[in-house]
């Protein structure tokens, strides 16, 4: 007893530091508790759920929380992810499993790791992946693969002989797909025999063209173009076609209207019919001066142009699609001018009709009032005629009466 006292008495007074036990009939320093501790980790192939070391140490949870937070701050060898402390003969072993599965698949994702050792994603790629390349400098490690030197010479092979295949536009995602391959691997294999020039194409955004395609389709245009003088803005699109880069390089002239590009001697022939309407002193429809297949749209804006480029006379009005010379304009309205005129000198040179007609309107009422007037003094004598008639009759009847 008086050992026990004069223990205690030390730990109050912050002489020694010890750890008392679970079952209270023994103290611990803290490094005979953190080499248990190592002990218990290494028994248990170096990952241990930090909950379990008090039942293995017999010391209480706060004791070995404490310490454990300690010792991982002092050896970086040691981890803790999810409440679980791991040793570096853990990741060790990790790794040693992973470079075999890589001899044995040449590419493993690091989502399937995770899954198999109950690992963050992160912490499989930033620290367990990081101890498998520094063993293998082959090894490439991408965002979410893991494949070595040899796979990824097998799948740039494949790669490369897929695309060389393609006769039409493809995206490397059903290429991924249909040849069960890693996306981000298609994608990297794709860019760099691009650049190496081992394939012949162009890759824009996910989707290869080969230059077959391209050349066919823009021979098509090319064929359309110089038949017909104009291009659709909807064939060019369907061909792959950027009308901007195809003038320019095919060194084509001519403007781009609102559904094709017209070619510069259309737009010539159809400048020469509108100046020439313009200049004497007439309008004109566009429209009809374009293709069939353009529309009203096209011929707006190719007056337009031409107006912006001042290829018209400064006094020409354009309205929708028709131009309407200055000229033209003032013989409409003097003409408008001359005929309100003439219209205007009519009415005021006879302002005697309304006068006859009201004198015979006015006359008709008269003769309507004496129509009346007759009828009714005709039933006047009638009805006379016919009270006198009964008198006469009374007069008679009283006559012979007498």
């Amino acid at each position: 007893r008086n050992c026990i006292d004069l223990v205690l008495k030390l730990i109050q007074q912050d002489q020694v530091k010890l750890i008392h036990t679970s079952s209270g009939k023994e103290w611990l320093t803290p490094d005979q508790l953190d080499r248990e501790i190592r002990d218990v980790l290494a028994a248990n192939g170096g990952r241990l759920n930090v909950t379990e070391i008090p039942a293995e140490v017999g010391v209480a949870v706060e004791h070995c929380e404490a310490r454990v937070e300690l010792m991982r701050k002092k050896d970086s060898s040691l981890a803790r992810v999810h409440g679980d402390l791991l040793s570096s003969q853990y990741l060790q072993g990790v790794a040693q499993e992973i470079e075999e599965g890589l001899e044995e698949a040449g590419c493993l994702s690091v989502s399937d790791l995770a899954t198999r050792y109950n690992l963050p994603a992160d912490f499989i790629r930033d620290s367990v992946l990081d101890i498998v390349s520094a063993g293998s400098h082959q090894h490439v490690v991408r965002q979410n693969t893991i494949y070595t030197g040899a796979h990824a010479s097998r799948v740039q092979a494949r790669v490369r002989g897929a695309l060389r295949g393609c006769t039409q536009p493809v995206t490397l995602a059903a290429l991924a797909a249909r040849h069960r391959l890693d996306a981000d691997m298609v994608a990297a294999a794709a860019q760099k025999c691009l650049k190496e020039g081992v394939i012949q194409g162009k890759l824009q955004g996910s989707t290869f063209t080969p230059k077959a395609f391209s050349d066919g389709q823009s021979s098509k245009v090319d064929d359309f173009f110089r038949s017909n003088g104009y291009l659709p803005l909807a064939m060019a699109k369907s061909s792959g076609v950027s009308v901007k880069d195809w003038a320019k390089e095919k060194g084509f002239e001519g403007v781009t209207l609102s559904s094709a590009f017209l070619a510069a001697h259309l737009v010539e022939t159809a400048h020469a019919s509108i100046a020439e309407a313009l200049a004497s002193d007439s309008f004109i429809d566009a429209q009809p001066l374009l293709p069939t297949s353009l529309s009203s749209a096209d011929a707006r804006e190719l007056l337009q142009h031409l107006a912006a480029k001042k290829r018209l006379p400064a006094g020409a009005l354009l309205i929708e699609h028709v131009a309407v010379s200055k000229a033209f304009l003032k013989s409409v309205a003097g003409s408008f001018e001359a005929e309100t005129k003439v219209a205007a000198e009519k009415a005021i040179s006879s302002p005697s009709a309304p006068g006859k007609a009201g004198k015979k309107a006015a006359a008709a009422a008269d003769d309507a009032e004496d129509d009346g007037g007759s009828k009714k003094k005709g039933r006047r004598v009638a009805k006379g005629k016919k009270g006198r008639g009964g008198d006469d009759s009374d007069d008679d009847f009283g006559g012979g009466g007498g």
